[in-house]
C-alpha cells in the first residue's frame, strides 16, 4: 500500500506507520508517559492499582475543598452561580456521580465486587449528601423535586445510568490501557490545575459582591472564580464519558494493543505524515492555544440580538479597538474571556456564526480570486428522506422489507392550487414562502459557466444583438476535465457555517485540480433536526445528476464527495443512501450515479457521542470544541430521536456488510493527531480494514493519513496549515483524475 501513494505526498512528508495509535499530545512529557511508561504495557494489578490511586488522591482532595467552599459560603455562592444562570446544586450533583463512576470502574477492574449491584446509585445516596446542609435539602426539593406531578427528577435522570452500569456489571471485557490513560489525563489536566485554583479560591476573604468585578484589584480573585466555575463545568459533562468508558467494548480498535493483530492489519492502510519542520508547526499550536483569550473578549463585546446584526464597518471598527485594548491589558480579556465562557449559552453559538455574514463583502474581497461564482437554488423534485424513510431502508437491508413498487423518483404530486415551480432559480427565490422547496448550491469554476438560454457575448457581437430584434438562444457547451465534479459538504457541528466560509481553501484546491466543485448548503440545527439535512443534500445531488446537462449543458459522469468534520458525516450518508435506493427502488436506480471517490476531512462518524474515544479527552483543553459545546450539538441535531446503533445513516461507523459488499469508491481519510474526533475516523478505516480481512484483499480501497500536530478543522486554518493538508489532499484528487478513462 505504500508504493500506491501519490509520489506528490511522498515528496512532502515523511511517511511512518508505527506508533500512530494514540493522539500526539502537545504536552511531550505526558505523551512520553502514555508511550514509554510500562504502567501502560504492563497491566499488573499493582500497576492498575497506583494510577487509580494517583487519581483518586487529588479527586478527593478536589471533592472535599469543593463542598468545603460550597458549605461554607452557600448564600453567596448561590448568588453567584444564579447570576450566570447555573445551579449551585447541579455541581454537589455531578461531583457525587463522577465520584460513584469512578469507584465503579475501580472496583470493577480490582475484580472487588460490589455489594449493592442493582443499587449503585440511589435517591437516597444524593439526599445524604445535599442533606449536610439545611439549604441544601432546600434546595434539592427545589430543583429536584416537582411535588405537583409526584416527579422524582434525580430519578428520571438516574434510571438511564443504572440501567448501562447493569449491563457492565454482566460484562466480561477486561482492563485495557484506555482506562489508566484516561486516569492519568484527568488528573494532569484537569484535577490537579483544579486543586490549585481551589487552593487559591480557598483564600479569597469577599466571595461574591454585586460590583466584584468592577474592582480592578480584584481581577485576579475574579479569574480564580471563573476558572474554578469553569472546571466544575468540564467535570459535570464528563460524566457521560466515563460511564462509555467503562463500556468500550473488548474489541474496539482504540482499546486494542498496537502490536495485536488488528493493529497491524489497520497500519497497512493508516499513515502518519510528518510535515516539514513539525517542532515549529507544534510551537505554532501551543501558541494559537494562548490566544483565544482574546478573540473571546472580543466577542463577548460585540452585541447581538435575533434580529439585527451590526454592521461591518462598526464590527471591524469595535473590534479593532477591543483587540488593541485587550492586547494591551491580558489581565482584563482573560477575565472577559472566562466571564463569555461560563455566562453564554451553547444556544447563543449560532448567532455568532452570522457575524461572518455581516462581513461578507469584504471577507469577499481577500478569497483567491476565481473565475466564476454562482449560487443558486435548485429544486426539491423527490419525495423527502424522512425519520419514517430511513426506518424502511434499514429493514430492507435486514431483509424485513420489499422494494418499493412504484417509483421514489416520480414527481411529488401538485396541490390543486399549487402552480408549477421552476426547477432553478440562479440569484435567489423571490418569495421566502417558497424557500422550503429549494437547496442552495454555490458552483466554483475557473472557466465561465454559461446556463439554459445564456450565452458567451464578445464586443462586436453585443453591439450587433442590440439591433436583432430577438435575442439568440444558442447555448455554449460547457467544457470541464473528464466530465468530473467535485461536491462539497461542509462542516460546522450541524448547527452553522455554509459554503461561503470554506471557500478560502476551496478557491485554492480549484486551481490546482481545475474541475468544477458544487457546494451544498444544507438546512442547519436546532431550526431542522436529522435528517432533514441529509435529505438537502440528496435532493441536490440528484438534481445535479438530472438537470446539469438540461441547465447547464455539463455531462456529469464522474463525482468526488468532500465532507469536514459534520460534512464529512453528511458525505458517508449520502453515499449510504445513493447505495440502498439503488436496489430499493428499481426505477429511480438508472439515474443514480454513485461517488468514485470519498474525501472526508476529520468526519463525525458517531453523531450522539456516547462512544467513548481516547482522543475526546484532548477537548477538556479547548475553548471553543468542549465536550459540553460537542454535546450540545449532538442533541440539537437529534432532537427527540432515539438514537440507534444500527442507524448507518446517522453513524456511519455501523456501516453494515449490506453497504460494505456493494461500496466500489476510494476513499481516502484526512485527519490530524491532534483532532480530538481522530478516533471516529481511525474506527470507521479499522471498519473498512476488518471487512477486507473477512472478504478479500483491498475490496473496499480505504486509505488513512494522520497528519502529525494538525487540530480539527485544520482546512480553514492559517496558510502555513493549509498549504499542508493541501500537499496531502490535492495529489489523492489528482491521481484520480489522471486515472479516469
Amino acid at each position: 500500500m505504500k508504493d500506491e501513494i501519490p509520489k506528490a505526498i511522498k515528496a512532502e512528508f515523511t511517511i511512518a506507520s508505527d506508533s500512530i495509535k494514540y493522539p500526539t499530545y502537545l504536552d511531550d512529557e505526558f505523551q512520553k508517559s502514555i508511550s514509554e511508561e510500562e504502567n501502560l504495557n504492563n497491566y499488573t494489578k499493582e500497576n492498575i492499582k497506583k494510577s487509580f490511586d494517583d487519581f483518586f488522591q487529588i479527586f478527593q482532595s478536589c471533592k472535599d475543598k469543593v463542598y468545603d467552599i460550597i458549605s461554607n459560603n452557600l448564600h453567596n455562592f448561590q448568588d453567584y452561580c444564579r447570576n450566570i444562570n447555573i445551579k449551585s446544586i447541579n455541581y454537589v450533583f455531578y461531583f457525587n456521580i463522577f465520584e460513584k463512576f469512578a469507584k465503579l470502574l475501580v472496583d470493577k477492574y480490582y475484580n472487588n465486587p460490589i455489594k449493592q449491584k442493582t443499587e449503585i446509585f440511589t435517591d437516597e445516596i444524593i439526599y445524604d449528601v445535599i442533606h449536610k446542609n439545611k439549604n441544601f435539602s432546600v434546595l434539592y426539593k427545589k430543583d429536584y423535586k416537582d411535588e405537583k406531578n409526584g416527579v422524582n427528577k434525580i430519578n428520571q435522570i438516574l434510571n438511564p445510568v443504572l440501567e448501562k452500569y447493569n449491563k457492565i456489571m454482566r460484562s466480561k471485557n477486561k482492563i485495557g490501557n484506555i482506562i489508566v490513560r484516561t486516569f492519568k489525563y484527568l488528573n494532569k489536566y484537569l484535577f490537579v490545575p483544579f486543586e490549585q485554583e481551589l487552593i487559591k479560591f480557598q483564600k479569597i476573604e469577599v466571595f461574591f459582591e454585586n460590583n466584584y468585578f468592577k474592582t480592578n484589584n480584584n481581577e485576579e480573585n475574579a479569574i480564580t472564580i471563573l476558572n474554578v466555575i469553569i472546571y466544575l463545568n468540564k467535570i459535570r459533562v464528563l460524566e457521560y464519558a466515563f460511564h462509555n468508558c467503562a463500556l468500550v467494548k473488548p474489541d474496539d480498535i482504540c482499546n486494542l494493543e498496537e502490536t495485536s493483530k488488528e493493529w497491524l492489519e489497520l497500519k497497512k492502510i493508516l499513515f502518519r505524515l510528518i510535515p516539514e519542520k513539525p517542532e515549529e508547526l507544534k510551537n505554532q499550536y501551543i501558541e494559537r492555544n494562548k490566544s483565544p483569550d482574546i478573540f473571546l473578549s472580543v466577542l463577548s463585546n460585540i452585541p447581538i440580538n435575533n434580529t439585527e446584526l451590526p454592521s461591518a464597518a462598526s464590527l471591524i471598527l469595535s473590534g479593532t479597538k477591543n483587540y488593541l485594548y485587550y492586547k494591551t491589558y491580558e489581565t482584563k480579556a482573560k477575565l472577559d474571556s472566562k466571564m463569555f465562557q461560563v455566562k453564554s449559552s451553547y444556544e447563543d453559538f449560532p448567532k455568532y456564526i452570522k457575524l461572518f455574514k455581516t462581513f461578507k463583502p469584504i471577507f469577499n474581497k481577500f478569497l483567491p480570486s476565481v473565475e466564476f461564482r454562482r449560487k443558486i437554488y435548485v429544486k426539491k423534485e423527490l419525495p423527502t428522506i424522512n425519520r419514517t424513510y430511513i426506518e424502511k431502508l434499514i429493514n430492507f437491508m435486514k431483509g424485513e422489507d420489499n422494494p418499493v413498487d412504484s417509483s421514489i423518483s416520480k414527481k411529488m404530486k401538485k396541490e390543486n392550487n399549487e402552480i408549477e415551480l421552476p426547477l432553478i432559480y440562479k440569484d435567489k427565490v423571490p418569495d421566502k414562502k417558497l424557500k422550503s422547496n429549494y437547496v442552495s448550491v454555490t458552483i466554483l469554476n475557473n472557466k465561465k459557466l454559461f446556463f439554459k438560454d445564456e450565452k458567451e457575448e464578445g464586443l462586436f457581437s453585443s453591439i450587433f444583438n442590440k439591433f436583432k430584434s430577438s435575442s439568440i438562444n444558442a447555448q455554449i457547451k460547457n467544457e470541464f476535465k473528464k466530465n468530473t465534479i467535485l461536491i462539497s459538504i461542509h462542516g460546522g457541528g450541524f448547527i452553522a457555517s455554509s459554503t461561503f466560509l470554506h471557500e478560502r481553501y476551496l478557491r485554492k484546491w480549484l486551481k490546482e485540480i481545475d474541475i468544477p466543485i458544487f457546494g451544498i448548503n444544507y438546512c442547519l440545527a436546532p431550526e431542522h433536526k436529522y435528517p432533514e439535512s441529509l435529505d438537502d443534500i440528496f435532493q441536490a445531488y440528484m438534481w445535479i445528476l438530472n438537470h446539469a446537462k438540461e441547465e447547464l449543458n455539463m455531462d456529469v459522469q464522474h463525482i468526488i464527495l468532500y465532507g469536514d468534520s459534520a460534512g464529512g458525516n453528511l458525505m458517508f450518508s449520502l453515499n449510504s443512501l445513493l447505495i440502498v435506493l439503488k436496489e430499493y427502488d428499481k426505477n429511480l436506480s438508472h439515474q443514480i450515479i454513485l461517488p468514485e471517490l470519498l474525501l472526508p476531512c476529520y468526519p463525525v462518524t458517531h453523531v450522539s457521542f456516547d462512544n467513548y474515544s481516547n482522543s475526546i479527552l484532548l477537548s477538556l483543553g479547548s475553548q471553543m470544541l468542549s465536550p459540553g459545546i460537542m454535546k450540545y450539538m449532538a442533541e440539537q441535531y437529534l432532537g427527540n430521536y432515539s438514537v440507534q446503533d444500527e442507524d448507518l445513516f446517522l453513524n456511519p461507523v455501523k456501516l453494515n456488510d449490506f453497504i460494505m459488499d456493494r461500496m466500489t469508491c476510494k476513499i481516502r481519510f484526512f485527519f490530524g493527531t491532534n483532532d480530538i474526533i481522530r478516533d471516529d475516523s481511525i474506527k470507521l478505516l479499522y471498519a473498512f480494514s476488518k471487512y477486507n480481512s473477512k472478504n478479500g484483499k483491498n475490496k473496499i480501497d480505504a486509505r488513512g493519513y494522520d497528519i502529525l500536530y494538525l487540530g480539527h478543522g485544520f482546512n480553514g486554518q492559517s496558510e502555513e496549515i493549509q498549504n499542508i493538508s493541501r500537499n496531502a489532499i490535492i495529489p489523492e484528487i489528482n491521481e484520480f483524475l489522471k486515472n479516469i478513462i
